[in-house]
Parts: C-alpha cells; sequence; structure tokens
C-alpha cells in the first residue's frame, strides 16, 4: 500500500514537471512577441529647430515634446547656470529629423555675451571690409580718369605737334618758291601841254575857239563879255 502510494506521488511530480517546462517554453515566445510589439510602437517625434533660441527657450520646446537636453559650452567649457543667458548654436538631432521621444537632443550653446562680443567683431570686419572697398574702388575711379586725362592730353599734343609740323613745311615751301614778277604799272599818260592863245585871232587859226572857262587857253582876257566864253565870235 504504502508503495503504490509512493509510486502515485513520483508519478505526479513527474507530470508536474512537464508542465511547468512546457508552460515556460510557450511563455518564452508570447513575451517575446510583446516586447516586440512595444518596440514597434515606439513613438517617434520630428525635432525642431531650436538653434539661435535662448537655451531655456529651447529647452522648454524640446521637453514638451518629450526629449531629454543635454547643453554644452562650445566656446570655452563653462558650467551652464542661468539658461537664459545662453543661446544655442548647434543641434543635434538636426531639425527636421525623426528621434524617439525620450531621447536626448544635444545642443552646443554659447554665453550671450561671447554672442555679443562675435557679432560686433562680425560688424567691425564688414565695415572696414566695405570701407577699403570703398576706398579700392575711389582709387580706381582716381587712376581711371587720371588716365584718361593723360591719354586726352596726348593726343591734343600729338594734334599740336602735327599742326606745327605741316605750318613749318608749309613755311619752308613757301621760302623755297620764286617771288612772282613783279607787276608792270602803266606809266601815266603825259599831260597835255598848256594852250596859250594871245588873241582871239590865234585861237580861231588853232581852231579852238570858241574856248570854255576852264578849258586850256581859256583866258579872261579872251573873255571880253565875261560869260566864261570866249572868242565865240
Amino acid at each position: 500500500m504504502k508503495a503504490s502510494l509512493a509510486l502515485i506521488v513520483l508519478a505526479g511530480l513527474m507530470l508536474t514537471g512537464c508542465g511547468g517546462k512546457q508552460a515556460a517554453a510557450q511563455a518564452t515566445p508570447a513575451a517575446a512577441a510583446t516586447a516586440t510589439a512595444v518596440a514597434q510602437t515606439t513613438e517617434n517625434i520630428t525635432v525642431p529647430a531650436v538653434v539661435n533660441l535662448t537655451l531655456d527657450k529651447a529647452t522648454d520646446q524640446l521637453e514638451k515634446l518629450g526629449f531629454k537636453v543635454d547643453a554644452t559650452d562650445t566656446a570655452h567649457g563653462k558650467s551652464i547656470m542661468v539658461k537664459s543667458h545662453w543661446q544655442v548654436t548647434t543641434q543635434d538631432p538636426g531639425s527636421g529629423a525623426q528621434a524617439a521621444k525620450g531621447s536626448t537632443v544635444h545642443l552646443g550653446v554659447k554665453n550671450l555675451d561671447d554672442v555679443a562680443a562675435e557679432k560686433a567683431a562680425a560688424d567691425k570686419a564688414a565695415a572696414e571690409k566695405a570701407a577699403a572697398e570703398q576706398a579700392a574702388a575711389a582709387a580706381k575711379a582716381a587712376a581711371d580718369k587720371a588716365a584718361a586725362d593723360k591719354a586726352a592730353a596726348d593726343q591734343a599734343a600729338a594734334a599740336k605737334a602735327a599742326a606745327d609740323q605741316a605750318a613749318a613745311a608749309a613755311a619752308q615751301k613757301a621760302a623755297k618758291a620764286p617771288a612772282p614778277a613783279p607787276v608792270a604799272v602803266p606809266a601815266a599818260p603825259a599831260p597835255a601841254p598848256a594852250a596859250y592863245y594871245a588873241n582871239c585871232s590865234a585861237a580861231k587859226a588853232a581852231g579852238a575857239a570858241p574856248l570854255y572857262r576852264g578849258q586850256p587857253g581859256y583866258s579872261s582876257a579872251l573873255d571880253r563879255d565875261g560869260d566864261g566864253v570866249a572868242c565865240e565870235r
């Protein structure tokens, strides 16, 4: 009787052990499937753009979306005390990337004093560059004007030299040319001989009567009546 009970108990234990192994074997695939399902349902979120924001505002945006934030001073490695005194300069993952909710977004930041100093230096460099470019443009304009003035002066000098040379050649040619022959001046006609008549008979004999006042040979002595006509009879 006792031997029978012992066999029954042993058989029960063996059945229990086999059942436990089978249950464990069945539970393992179920747990794996559950873990896979959980992994597949992990939420991915688009990372927003936070570069150029102050660290406090960037942190608020990222944490509201479920991200963790890790900020590092990329300029001097200083400890970050007041987030509003720092500006985000880089982010990883970048803007628009997909990242799992709960993952960490790494931010590179600079102190606002450093940002202001860099901006002032950049503005100064830009102003100096603009001034240098303006000075170079002014110098080029002056050089171009000087070149144009010189070209105009050279052209005027060349034109004057050519004119002077032509005038000298013309003068030399004129000096070598024979002098024109003098123009003969016609001799003045010999004045008519003065006429004189002693009396009207002589005038008549010469065929000059009557004689009028102003006519050669006329005289008041021959003009007895004084009418300007002598020897009219």
